[in-house]
This record gives C-alpha cells, sequence and structure tokens, in this order.
C-alpha cells in the first residue's frame, strides 16, 4: 500500500510538535537468531535520568529475551513530526514509539499504530491504569496505544511575597485576581500573575469549570462549546486578567507555558500556570526558588479546585513492526507498575495507574500536592483524529484568546469565529 498517498489529508496531523520521536527503521525479523534489535523511538533530547531508567528496563526486558538488542533513539519534539511522516512514506519505522497523548488518534487514523485490544485485554497491569487516558488512546473502539506517565497543571507562587501582602493561597476566581493585585502591589516591576495567553491547556480548566465544554458531538456532528454563556464567561475572566486586572502585562498575550514559567522563576511574577515536570526547568532558572514555593490547584468559581487536563504520553506498537510479539513484551516491562512510578518520580509526572496516583506519597509533598488534587478530577481534550488540526495546527483556541487580549476582538466576536473554525475542521469529510 502506498503511504505517501494516505498522508496527503493529514497535513494538519504532522504538523504538530507534540508526536513521536523518530529514528530509523525497525525492519528485519524477530526470529533471526542472537542478532534480533527491537527500535524504539523517544521523545526529546534524552536526558541522563532517562537514558538511565531505559537502561534499566532493556536489562529487565533481556532476563527473557537475552538475544535482543534494544536500540532506543532520541529526537527533538520539533523534529519529529517530518521523521514521523518519513517513516510512513519509506516504510522505516520503529517497533515501540512514544507519542504525545494528544496525538495518538491521528497516527492511529493513518494507519501508522498496531490495534492493540487483545494484548490490552490480557495484561493484568491494564485493568488498574487511569479509564480516561486509556480512552484518550483509542479510536473507533480499538486501542492503539498505553498511557505511560501523566501530568496536569496547577499553580505555583512565591509563599514569600503572599505572606508579605497578607493573602493565601486563593480558592476562587474572585480570590485569584485578588491575591494577585494584593502580590503586585507590594512588589512593584512585577506582576501578580503569569498568564500564558498563547497556550490553550490552563485555559481549559477555567472554561471547565465554568461548566462549558470544548466540543461535543452527537449523531456524527461536532458542535463546539465556545458560544454558550459559561464558555464565554471563561474566555473573559481569562483575558480579563491581562485587560481588565492588569495582573499580567500586555505581551502575556504572545506567552506560552514555558514563557510564564520563566517570569515566575527569575522574579517577575508571583504566580504562573505550569506542570509538576516544571520544577526541575524552574529550579534551573532559580536555583533558590525551593526556599520560598509552594503550588495550590487551579480554583474554579465556586471554591472548588477547577478540572485539569489529563496530558502525558503513550507508547505504541509501529503497525509495521515484523516484531510486535517482542514488542509487546518490551511495552509491558516498561510500563509495569514499578518502571511507572520510577519514571514518574524521575521527572516530576504522575504514574498512570489508580492505584498509585493517590495516598500520602503526593499529597504529603510540598509541591506535589496541588498536582495530586488536580489528578482527581481530569479531562481531556474531544476524542477525533481531527483534533490535533483544531490545537496544534490552526491554534483555534490560543488566537481566540489571543486576539482577545490584543483588543483585537470582543469576546462574542472572537468565540463565534473560534466556534465556526473549530466545526468547520472537526465536521470536514
Amino acid at each position: 500500500m502506498n503511504r505517501w498517498k494516505r498522508l496527503a489529508p493529514v497535513t494538519a496531523v504532522v504538523a504538530s510538535a507534540a508526536m513521536v520521536l523518530a529514528g530509523c527503521g525497525g525492519g528485519g525479523d524477530e526470529n533471526a537468531g542472537d542478532t534480533s534489535k527491537l527500535t524504539v523511538w523517544m521523545m526529546g533530547e534524552g536526558s541522563e535520568e532517562q537514558t538511565k531508567f531505559l537502561d534499566g528496563v532493556e536489562a529487565e526486558f533481556r532476563q527473557k529475551h537475552p538475544d535482543t538488542d534494544v536500540v532506543v533513539q532520541y529526537i527533538p519534539w520539533l523534529e519529529a513530526p517530518k521523521k514521523f511522516q518519513a517513516a510512513l512514506a519509506g516504510g522505516e519505522g520503529p517497533d515501540v514509539t512514544e507519542l504525545g497523548n494528544t496525538e495518538t488518534q491521528g497516527w492511529a487514523a493513518q494507519e501508522a499504530l498496531a490495534d492493540i485490544s487483545d494484548r490490552m485485554n490480557g495484561w493484568a497491569d491494564g485493568k488498574d491504569l487511569l479509564p480516561d487516558l486509556v480512552r484518550n488512546a483509542q479510536l473507533d473502539g480499538k486501542q492503539y496505544g498505553v498511557p505511560w506517565y501523566a501530568g496536569v497543571r496547577a499553580i505555583y507562587y512565591r509563599t514569600d511575597w503572599f505572606a508579605e501582602a497578607g493573602v493565601k493561597p486563593p480558592t476562587t476566581w474572585d480570590e485569584l485576581v485578588s491575591a494577585a493585585k494584593a502580590v503586585q502591589a507590594k512588589k512593584p516591576n512585577t506582576y501578580g500573575i503569569a498568564v500564558p495567553g498563547n497556550s490553550e491547556l490552563p485555559f481549559y480548566s477555567f472554561l471547565w469549570a465554568a461548566g462549558a465544554e470544548i466540543a461535543t458531538e452527537q449523531n456524527g456532528t461536532w458542535k463546539s462549546g465556545y458560544t454558550t454563556p459559561d464558555a464565554q464567561r471563561a474566555v473573559k475572566f481569562w483575558t480579563d486578567l491581562v485587560t481588565v486586572h492588569k495582573v499580567a502585562p500586555p505581551a502575556a498575550a504572545g506567552w506560552n507555558e514555558i514563557d510564564a514559567r520563566t517570569q515566575f522563576a527569575t522574579g517577575k511574577a508571583a504566580m504562573a500556570f505550569a506542570g509538576s515536570w516544571q520544577q526541575g526547568a524552574i529550579k534551573k532558572d532559580n536555583p533558590e526558588i525551593e526556599k520560598v514555593w509552594g503550588t495550590f490547584p487551579i480554583p474554579g468559581p465556586d471554591g472548588k479546585p477547577a478540572p485539569a487536563f489529563a496530558g502525558g504520553s503513550d507508547i505504541a506498537i509501529w503497525q509495521d513492526s515484523e516484531r510486535q510479539d517482542l514488542a509487546w513484551d518490551y511495552v509491558t516491562v516498561l510500563l509495569n507498575k514499578k518502571n511507572a512510578q520510577t519514571f514518574a518520580d524521575s521527572l516530576g509526572f504522575f504514574p498512570v495507574y489508580r492505584d498509585l496516583v493517590g495516598g500520602s506519597k503526593y499529597t504529603d509533598d510540598k509541591i506535589m500536592s496541588a498536582f495530586a488534587t488536580a489528578m482527581q478530577n481530569t479531562k481531556v481534550t474531544p476524542l477525533t483524529p481531527k483534533w490535533v488540526e483544531v490545537s496544534r495546527t490552526k491554534t483555534v483556541t490560543q488566537a481566540m484568546n489571543s486576539s482577545v487580549m490584543k483588543g483585537q476582538k470582543t469576546v462574542e466576536k472572537a468565540t463565534a469565529d473560534a466556534a465556526a473554525e473549530m466545526e468547520s475542521i472537526l465536521n470536514a469529510k
């Protein structure tokens, strides 16, 4: 089959920067004596901690398959889509691959990934996986990926600045604004909160907390929720942080989460939206920050924590792999509970098993406690292969919020335009 032709209608999918990490092919025969090789693609640059961890996984795997050499290849996120596209076109994919968990459906729709439904049904540990993350890796009722680790967002804050301003971690939207203003008044030349105006995922917590949905599907037709009063309320609150309350600067309209995190780490903002995995980067920017930082869940309007987007990565088996049995054995070693906990701990993520997420290990931790609370109430983006075009290629939500922050559109106009574009993409034949 000519896979290059199959790629033509999915430019949006391969344009995403949150995809698998690419490398060279996984050709050959699993039973080719002691020269078997299993090729594994992993995202990013490959930190010392991750390499050490994966070496341990390989050693455990080779106890059962001593003649199989595991070759791990790292490719930066931004290079991954082109590598993945080239692999589909040329037939040189891996055996096992990592994917961002919002991308699995898109690649499954392009027949890049193997259906592992039967394997999952027979895997004991799989029964304890977080259900939302399992469903997120399904397409048309079939399983194409296994959750590897999970991450949610919360708000980092300066405990010393809060104490100086006489405020406590907020639990409502109004308290969030009041705290930001109070700290900003006490600390000249700083901002109350670093708002990533050009990022969608922190915003979704406000959208969901307001009672709105991104989009819903009924009888095969998608309807955006952005024009509802609840959604417009969330957009107004989010953008008012910049335009009305001025607790974030106009430049925040273009900030991503790295920008916001850096503002906090370098002492320019009292609060920032960020993930638990960003602790290391914050400490790298400011080694002294551990003395004066804390976290709290993103608040809802009514005093309850807002729902959080359940992010993370999936692990999948390449459809054209000739070693799928070997690949599955590797996956079950990589993702067993012991290794899942070890890997999550090394990077500040959460394991994807229900019995490992709860308990005092996280709730008693100064930083992780807020994220542990968020993990108890998570949601995911619309389950459709076309979502990547809405989210990554067209950046519909980001553009909507940024246009309001920049004064280019009203909330009503921006939400109407975003809803129309979203529906056009999701309902395209």
